[in-house]
């Protein structure tokens, strides 16, 4: 049976002293048995791979909106809290004579160790990214589901497809109850992961910030230069500010004290002389070996939930259109049909299309010297008599013919493209509110 030994605690123990994360969180995933728990935690440490970084961003954003906004150097002085918590929990099971939820603990274990670190830093629990759907999933079927649910989150397998897709489907569909605001918290996630794929490893002491806009150490000269990649060519320029080079220099110093604490293994460590363990590039990673296959991936997906279904971030918008076209068929005496589907999903497409936060109105075109009675259809936001209402419109047999599927996939990729304006709205915004910080590491 896979367990934590008495030797195993003290090899742990050492690492904790030391406030050496990578080699904690190494020594758990070369362990026979585990769970995953470890590989995962030296993703978030590092912040080299999407669901590290991701977690990171989620954070560092909930603890940003309570007022808390945390050096690189906090963040990791978070993370050792965290990780001298997670060893009282595994000593804790040993002492209780069970090695074996030493070595994996519960998943009730690992949120409390969680809750008790965000809770002493005056941040929201809910800063760690699975927490309210470990939640939901306990109000739905007890700590089984929460276990099951904790089991799947740390599947690596498929590139983390089948977890994407399952914790996708389960917080639009299975846990989406009153107690948990599934499109707030999903928006949250997307909003992160979007920013993550912008995220730099921190494990890199003379690069700092995000991919697009970053500042670079020459160990010649000893000076620091804003690098921002936003065309074709990039842009730089010397950074001469007190401050922010104070913090620089201190999140640089920070990293190079890192690299040194992953070269210093316990004598006692069974794995010392094998490599730390490599994070999981997955699902999210855009790598250019195989972005086309994780593109198609990332489709497949997102094909879990679609605009018509409860939950979906264009849902709104797709009852309002639909409202429309059911009025439509009533004031010309037809019963709703599969062209009523197509014409909804059509000016669902059509209003986010056009930037249309909501649609109050649906009307066909009038016969008159710029178009033939229904020849288009129209969906506004505002009132139609206002000047500033928004409308967008297209041919009706256009709208009643396009399949539903069609115009699904023409809208998942208007998100897409602006999620990435967003992305890089957001990063620029960062970097210039806190270009020093880099990847804020939580620890797990």
């Amino acid at each position: 049976m896979p367990e934590l030994t008495q030797d195993d605690l003290r090899i742990l123990s050492a690492y904790a002293r030391e406030e050496n994360r990578e080699l904690y969180w190494n020594y758990l995933a070369h362990k026979d048995g585990n769970d995953g728990y470890g590989l995962l935690a030296l993703g978030v440490v590092r912040n080299d791979n999407a669901p590290g970084a991701t977690a990171n961003i989620f954070a560092d954003n909930r603890a940003r909106e309570g007022g808390i906004r945390m050096s690189e150097r906090e963040w990791n002085q978070f993370g050792v809290d965290l990780m001298r918590r997670d060893l009282d929990e595994r000593r804790g099971q040993l002492d209780a004579g069970r090695p074996d939820l030493a070595l994996n603990l519960p998943v009730r274990d690992v949120q409390d160790v969680h809750d008790r670190s965000f809770q002493a830093h005056q941040i929201d629990p809910n800063a760690w990214t699975p927490r309210e759907f470990l939640q939901a999933a306990r109000r739905n079927g007890g700590e089984g589901e929460a276990e099951q649910a904790w089991t799947m989150m740390l599947d690596n397998t498929a590139l983390g497809l089948s977890r994407m897709r399952t914790t996708s489907w389960d917080t639009m569909h299975t846990y989406n109850d009153q107690d948990l605001d599934a499109t707030a918290y999903m928006g949250h996630m997307a909003g992160a992961r979007t920013l993550a794929t912008q995220a730099l490893p921190n494990t890199d002491s003379d690069r700092i910030g995000a991919v697009s806009s970053y500042a670079l150490y020459d160990a010649r000269s000893k000076q620091w230069t804003q690098v921002t990649s936003t065309g074709e060519m990039p842009t730089s320029q010397p950074i001469r500010d007190p401050h922010q080079l104070q913090e620089l220099n201190d999140t640089r110093q920070l990293r190079l004290e890192r690299q040194e604490l992953r070269r210093e293994f316990h004598p006692d460590d069974p794995y010392r002389n094998l490599p730390i363990v490599r994070s999981p590039y997955l699902l999210s990673d855009n790598t250019p070996s195989n972005a086309q296959e994780q593109a198609t991936q990332v489709a497949a997906a997102a094909s879990v939930a679609t605009p018509d279904q409860p939950g979906h971030p264009r849902f709104a918008l797709h009852q309002q259109c639909s409202a429309g076209v059911d009025a439509l068929d009533r004031q010309l005496g037809r019963q709703p049909d599969q062209s009523s589907a197509c014409m909804t999903a059509s000016l669902a497409t059509l209003a986010a299309a056009n930037g249309l936060d909501r649609v109050d109105h649906v009307f066909l075109s009038k016969d008159g010297s710029d178009a033939q009675a229904g020849q288009y259809v129209f969906v506004v936001q505002g009132d139609p008599k206002n000047p500033a209402h928004l409308r967008a419109h297209m041919p009706t047999d256009q709208a009643v013919t396009t399949p539903v599927e069609t115009s699904f996939r023409e809208l998942a990729q208007i998100d897409q493209r602006q999620q990435l304006q967003q992305q890089n709205a957001q990063t620029l915004a960062q970097q210039q509110d806190a270009p020093t910080h880099g990847a804020r590491t939580l620890g797990v």
